[in-house]
């Protein structure tokens, strides 16, 4: 009896141990498992801290430029409305290419009423749209004065100011949207290289040159064009119409030239060079009005260049050849 009672309280030991082997084995598996989740948590924990501290450096980095670059605003504003209100009313914040673009061949209110003044209106007929075309030309041509750089009674430009605002330089920044639940991307102005300049630049114009009503051959055909499109506008059918520039021995000149439909054209210089019959222009084909070109001039000519102003373009030709290739296929 008292071996069996032994041998029970040995096995109840032996099991009681066991247990408490297995339990404790268990929970020291489960603390490990825990300890490398809580390692593994700082350790994405420390990484976000290094990435959110990275863009906190950089944010308050491009505070700082953002605050520096307000003042210069806050000084080059008050500064440019001191220096704005001593310049006349005649300034542009445009490049002077596309202020050049737009000027050039713009037309007035006493400009497009001179137009409809000598026209009376297209009546819808062609015959009466290049009877229109005709008598603008008369009476500009007869209007008009040729005067040598020398001997110009009048200026032939006004002075515009132009405004520049000078370079801005802009920095880039990643900020966590809470809006998007994302980090975007965002720019700020980081930096004025300069803050403004104003300069007077001489600029010339079909409205300055009929206002004067002399100068050269490109005073005539700039404001010869644009009195056609004054009348464009007026009678809604627009013809392409260019400046074009003419080189021959001894000779640099400049024309205007109007396309009707593929390569049949009308050229103005001092005088109509393509027909006209019974007081309306004719267009002939371009090696046509070439041959009565060259002949009103009494030699060779090369159509150098054009200058167009719906929309404004300019280009450049190396030869007769590249600029029909020019004229048949892309003058619109």
């Amino acid at each position: 009896m008292k071996i069996a009672t032994l041998i029970l309280i040995v096995v109840l030991l032996v099991a009681s141990n066991f247990y408490t082997y297995v339990y404790f084995t268990g929970l020291n598996g489960y603390l490990k498992f825990t300890l490398q989740q809580i390692a593994m948590q700082k350790s994405q924990k420390l990484g976000e801290y290094s990435v959110l501290e990275y863009y906190m450096s950089a944010l308050h980095e491009s505070y700082f430029k953002i605050v520096e670059v307000n003042e210069q605003l806050e000084k080059i504003s008050s500064n440019f409305h001191r220096d704005l209100s001593n310049i006349p009313y005649n300034y542009t914040i445009m490049p002077y290419d596309e202020f050049l673009g737009k000027f050039l061949f713009a037309y007035t209110d006493e400009m497009r009423s001179f137009v409809l003044n000598i026209t009376g209106g297209w009546n819808g007929t062609d015959e009466d749209f290049r009877s229109d075309l005709y008598k603008i030309y008369r009476e500009w041509r007869s209007m008009f004065k040729y005067v040598s750089p020398e001997g110009q009674e009048a200026p032939l430009s006004d002075v515009i100011f132009f405004i520049n605002f000078g370079g801005f330089n802009f920095g880039r920044i990643e900020v966590y949207s809470l809006e998007e639940q994302r980090w975007i991307t965002l720019d700020y102005l980081s930096e004025l290289p300069f803050g403004y300049e104003i300069k007077p630049i001489e600029v010339s114009g079909a409205s300055i040159v009929f206002r004067n009503k002399q100068g050269q051959c490109w005073d005539y055909a700039i404001t010869l064009i644009a009195l056609y499109h004054a009348y464009y506008d007026a009678s809604g059918r627009d013809l392409p119409t260019i400046y074009l520039s003419i080189e021959g021995r001894d000779l640099h000149h400049g024309v205007v030239l109007i396309k009707l439909e593929g390569d049949k054209v009308a050229i103005i210089d001092w005088d109509i060079i393509t027909p006209v019959n019974n007081g309306m222009i004719e267009f002939v084909p371009f090696e046509v009005a070439k041959r009565l070109h060259e002949e009103y001039w009494g030699r060779s000519l090369l159509y150098r260049g054009y200058m167009k102003g719906r929309p404004y373009k300019t280009g450049y030709f190396n030869s007769n050849e590249e600029f029909y290739k020019w004229l048949l296929n892309e003058l619109k």
